[in-house]
């Protein structure tokens, strides 16, 4: 086994790379296990796979292993390439630990318990006892090997450049499957052989005659001269081709812009003329000015170009009844906060109750909006109301913070079909809206019920009351109920 490195050699060069393109090594300590690969390898390994070897030292201390956990040291030491196997690939891992040797054999005993067939690791790996036989006088060293004889990976406690060279000698045994149907040459055998000799005289010579069966002084002079005499010639046709490129991006963006524009002056003539033919036909009442006629709770205060601005009244009669039910008994929770002492929050509570669920009472609520035909619905807050509004309570969502929620995207998309009365609409169905689920608007609208002096409490028979005159009426109602001569 000798100790000389072999850094060049005619098999392993930049032209030699080109013609061996699938046959690599990563890692190597020399290029002599690569230059051994690709003689082995040339007429046997298909042009669509691919073969490598891949030299890995590890720096782990004795200590280090022995205070890491199982797993953490086999996903050290084992190859990812060995991990996830490629059928269009063939392997040789060489795995060495370079600290200390008592720590590479602590490291080999940890795989030797845990790798191979029907261990938990490396489970379709085969251990190579004959290998590990064959060298066990001059290496410590395990050898697996997969099931379908792509990938073999050798673990080391140590690689000197001797081991690596002695390595060698036992290539087609780690990539059995390329050598199946395709035995050695005699002078195959005496290059393997000659890896172990004292002197790499004879290996030197063997790879030499190779190259020479390859010509690669020819490729090397083809690669290097190839197309030096219309050198000229192939510069300016890249630049040609360049330009050609430029050109006809160019014109493709050009070609784009005008189809672009040519869409876009069609879409306008098209909605040019739909205007044109119902400003033509408008008639003296229009769709919407009937549905403010119609409907007695929206007030129109101002228009100005494309923007109204209004009122629209009502019922709070649009909330979530299980909300309700889930809140309305809990005396602590928002539904009771800002409500003074003059009013109990039972009583409160049968005054929520006489409204939102037996139906006694009607809420009046109101809102204020402006919409505008260009940018859309939106919702006045902290409005001030007109006489006019004064038996509704305006609704603490839309009043107090301006939140609308959904209601705008749909009144776009009315607004997009131009059906204006179901735009308008969203605004009518936004104001009879309560949302039980959200504290702070409700904590909100518990106080302005509680302290209004608005006669905005409806009963059945149309007359108004105030909040406190509801409660008084309910709690004389019960007290009649209570009464022996009732």
């Amino acid at each position: 086994m000798f100790n000389k490195a072999i850094y060049e050699t005619a098999l392993t060069g930049e032209v030699a790379d080109r013609l061996f393109s699938n046959i690599h090594a990563q890692g190597a300590p020399d290029s002599s296990f690569l230059a051994t690969m690709r003689v082995l390898l040339r007429k046997r390994l298909p042009q669509d796979k691919t073969a490598r070897l891949t030299v890995r030292p590890l720096h782990m201390s004795r200590e280090n292993i022995e205070n890491s956990s199982l797993s953490a040291n086999m996903n050290a030491v084992i190859p990812d390439g060995a991990k996830y196997a490629v059928d269009s690939e063939h392997n040789v891992f060489i795995v060495y630990n370079n600290h200390s040797p008592d720590a590479g054999e602590k490291m080999l005993d940890i795989i030797r318990a845990n790798a191979g067939t029907g261990k938990r690791y490396m489970s379709g790996y085969t251990r190579r006892e004959d290998l590990r036989i064959f060298y066990a006088r001059k290496l410590n060293v395990l050898f697996y090997t997969d099931d379908p004889g792509r990938n073999t990976v050798i673990f080391a406690d140590r690689l000197e450049l001797k081991h690596f060279h002695a390595l060698q000698m036992m290539i087609p045994k780690y990539l059995p499957r390329l050598f199946a149907d395709a035995p050695l040459t005699a002078t195959e055998t005496a290059l393997l052989k000659s890896t172990g000799n004292n002197s790499p005289a004879e290996y030197e010579a063997l790879v030499a005659g190779f190259s020479k069966d390859l010509d690669i002084r020819a490729e090397i002079i083809r690669s290097r001269l190839a197309g030096f005499e219309n050198v000229f010639e192939r510069a300016r046709l890249d630049e040609i081709r360049n330009e050609i490129g430029r050109y006809q991006g160019d014109y493709d963006n050009t070609l784009s812009v005008l189809r672009e524009l040519s869409q876009k002056i069609q879409t306008c003539q098209y909605t040019l003329a739909g205007l044109e033919c119902s400003i033509s036909k408008q008639s003296e009442d229009s769709e919407l000015m009937e549905y403010f006629m119609c409907n007695k709770n929206l007030d129109l205060v101002r228009v100005t170009g494309s923007m109204m601005e209004f009122i629209a009244h009502g019922y709070a009669d649009i909330y979530d009844v299980d909300a309700f039910e889930q809140y309305v008994g809990n005396h602590t929770g928002y539904m009771y906060s800002g409500i003074g002492s003059i009013v109990t929050k039972p009583q409160m509570e049968k005054l929520y109750r006489a409204i939102f669920g037996e139906g006694r009472y009607r809420l009046r609520i109101c809102a204020a909006y402006t919409a505008d035909m260009r940018t859309g619905l939106k919702a006045f807050k902290n409005y001030a109301y007109p006489p006019e509004s004064k038996t509704h309570l305006p609704n603490p969502h839309i009043q107090n913070f301006g939140c609308i929620g959904t209601y705008a995207g749909r009144f776009q998309e009315y607004m997009q079909k131009k059906d204006y009365v179901g735009a308008i609409d969203q605004a009518v169905v936004s104001a009879r809206n309560l949302n039980f689920y959200d504290s702070a608007a409700i904590g909100a609208f518990a106080k302005d019920l509680f302290h209004t002096t608005f006669k905005c409490i409806e009963k059945a028979d149309g007359t108004l009351l105030t909040p406190r005159e509801a409660i008084n009426e309910l709690e004389r109602g019960d007290m009649e109920c209570h009464d022996p001569l009732f």
